[in-house]
């Protein structure tokens, strides 16, 4: 990718080739016409008009911008198809992206996450180029304890090109736990990345995001394997086993997460289980429930991510015990 001083110097550069080539033809009497000494360059300064400045606009105002190829999004026209799946998958991933951090700060985390304002900045030709721009909800929905959360989703979003970066070719590198020490986080930004990683369904084989700052990575069908086998298998660093109650609050059947909140000590709780049936996740929603297994925790000690070995629902009458303990 290119950035706003390598564009103007090579437009200034093509200016200049163009004066001086006016004054060495004049030199040799042979002047040029207006028309011959355009002619002569209009390719190029075409080229720099159409493509670079487009990108340079791009670099300036995203926050995370994808290049797509594959041959749906060849030439000047790309499938409409592949343009609705890139956006639309951006979207649904960054949002889920949102629940999640909202979720482990106990925010109203499906509220904010769908009042997140999400902004295609603008695209430019060259196979597929879409820039996107995180705006914060309406300022009557954020309050003073969000604002934080928004500006750590912003800083998550723009580092997924250095996630991406960090996967090799048969696992994720141990880069990736530097890179995002909080294992909960971390969890969260794969399966975002997951779910932007192309199928080559809709004709599109590799997406290259880059961020401000010169951050970027490559995503394709390898990296979505990959991907995958992290999610089903998460590595946890320094795992501790233990037992955590409280209620769930978030379920997401398709990549067998929950939410644990109002955890006594803890908070909130990313949970992960081997297997999740959909009839059970429903009688759970909003239920309290205990759960044990293997788990992260941050620098501070406190539980973050959880494999799940066992869940239970915890009975009613316990319930009341569980909030007091808070």
């Amino acid at each position: 990718m290119t950035n706003d001083t390598i564009t103007h110097s090579y437009f200034r550069a093509l200016l200049e080739n163009m004066v001086a080539m006016g004054q060495l033809a004049e030199k040799h009497g042979q002047p040029l016409s207006a028309a011959e000494l355009v002619a002569a360059n209009e390719s190029a300064l075409f080229d720099v008009v159409r493509t670079s400045f487009p990108l340079e606009n791009l670099l300036a105002t995203s926050d995370l911008i994808f290049h797509a190829e594959g041959p749906a999004v060849r030439g000047n026209a790309p499938s409409l198809s592949a343009f609705n799946w890139l956006s639309g998958t951006t979207e649904q991933a960054i949002r889920k992206l949102s629940t999640a951090f909202f979720d482990l700060q106990e925010r109203n985390a499906k509220k904010l996450a769908k009042a997140l304002d999400l902004r295609l900045t603008g695209l430019a030709p060259g196979s597929l180029y879409l820039g996107f721009a995180i705006a914060p909800p309406v300022s009557r929905l954020l309050t003073l304890d969000d604002e934080p959360v928004f500006a750590r989703i912003k800083e998550a979003v723009k580092m997924l090109p250095s996630v991406s970066d960090a996967i090799e070719d048969e696992a994720l590198s141990p880069l990736v736990s530097e890179l995002l020490p909080d294992a909960a986080e971390r969890d969260a930004t794969i399966e975002a990345l997951h779910k932007m990683s192309p199928t080559g369904r809709r004709g599109i084989h590799t997406l290259d995001i880059a961020a401000p700052g010169g951050s970027h990575g490559s995503l394709s069908q390898r990296e979505r394997v990959v991907l995958a086998d992290a999610l089903k298998r998460p590595t946890l660093v320094n795992r501790k086993s233990g037992t955590f109650a409280g209620e769930v609050r978030e379920i997401d059947l398709d990549a067998n997460r929950l939410h644990l909140r109002n955890v006594p000590g803890v908070g909130s709780l990313r949970c992960v289980l081997p297997s999740l049936d959909s009839g059970a996740a429903k009688m759970m929603l909003g239920e309290f429930a205990r759960v044990s297994g293997e788990y992260e925790a941050d620098k501070n000690g406190k539980p973050r991510l959880l494999l799940v070995e066992r869940v239970e629902p915890l009975p009613s009458s316990k319930q009341p015990d569980l909030l007091l303990d808070e």
